[in-house]
């Protein structure tokens, strides 16, 4: 699965965690034993039991859909397992290992969750270190940020819920800049006056936006004296990533894998949408994962 991390996999090593990465590996079972059939992608069997409820791990051995169960190994079982009272999307893989991180307490190390789709998966030993914090670079308005709108709405409905993130926004609020001589790059803004719209009259202006704010000042106003403050994430200093991270920029050549202040991190184009947000942030996933082997 692209993008995704291994089951037990964290950013410090190999841990206990497990975390089955698509429904297919979990089947259902009554007491399972060494030369039962199962099928052939089973990794996981919960198996109820009674009152009771166990999770085995199971290898096979032999060809086709249904195969001999060579190995099953009991993970969890009775006290140490709770569900989950309510129906969760179970494709966003970093929200359960935190709902699971809360429930895992005393003798409980295992939760067994439930999807709208009534498919089940489950967290056994609950690690933090496998989910990756990724920070959101970008400004307001609009409101709220773009980015942060758009990945919101991808984890809603499990878009990159197989990714293992989890986000956090640093947003420039560009309302800090407002002055009487200070013109933002256009109108949609809402800021204020626009060098899309107004004309410049200040005797020096107070330029706040992008390099190519600056460009079309210029073009227009040749070498007139002017005060620059560059609000980019790509070349500016105003937000220094401290880790991961995902920006945008009106640059389309600085699209891709990018490494700011030491940080890895993807760029995605200033009007990009849903679906290449979702394309770089799969990018970005790729790359930790690979520089983590």
């Amino acid at each position: 699965m692209e993008g995704s991390w291994p089951t037990g996999e964290s950013r410090g090593g190999w841990s206990d965690l497990i975390f089955p990465e698509d429904y297919k590996q979990i089947g259902i079972s009554r007491e399972p034993r060494r030369g039962d059939p199962v099928y052939f992608a089973t990794r996981y069997l919960i198996s109820y039991e009674g009152s009771s409820t166990c999770i085995y791990r199971v290898e096979s051995d032999g060809e086709g859909f249904m195969r001999r169960a060579r190995d099953v190994e009991l993970i969890s079982s009775g006290d140490e397992i709770l569900e989950y009272p309510e129906i969760v999307n179970t494709r966003n893989r970093a929200r359960l290992i935190r709902l699971a991180m809360d429930l895992c307490r005393g003798s409980v190390n295992t939760v067994i969750f439930r999807g709208p789709d009534e498919h089940v998966t489950f967290v056994h030993d609950p690690d933090p270190g496998a989910i990756t914090e990724i920070e959101i670079l970008d400004v307001q308005p609009p409101e709220p940020p773009w980015l942060v709108y758009v990945i919101e709405k991808l984890e809603e409905c499990g878009v990159i819920g197989d990714l293992t993130m989890s986000f956090r926004p640093r947003v420039l609020d560009l309302r800090s800049f407002r002055e009487d001589d200070v013109y933002f790059p256009c109108r949609a803004s809402g800021l204020g006056r626009s060098l899309d719209a107004d004309r410049v009259t200040s005797p020096v202006p107070k330029i706040v936006g992008c390099e190519v704010s600056r460009e079309i000042f210029r073009a227009v106003y040749g070498e007139r004296e002017h005060i620059f403050t560059n609000i980019c994430p790509v070349s500016g200093d105003l937000l220094v990533p401290e880790g991961p991270f995902i920006t945008r920029c009106c640059r389309s050549e600085r699209r891709g894998l990018i490494r700011l202040h030491g940080h890895p991190g993807v760029v995605v184009h200033w009007g990009d949408g849903p679906h290449q947000i979702e394309q770089a942030l799969r990018m970005l996933a790729g790359s930790l994962k690979e520089s983590r082997r």
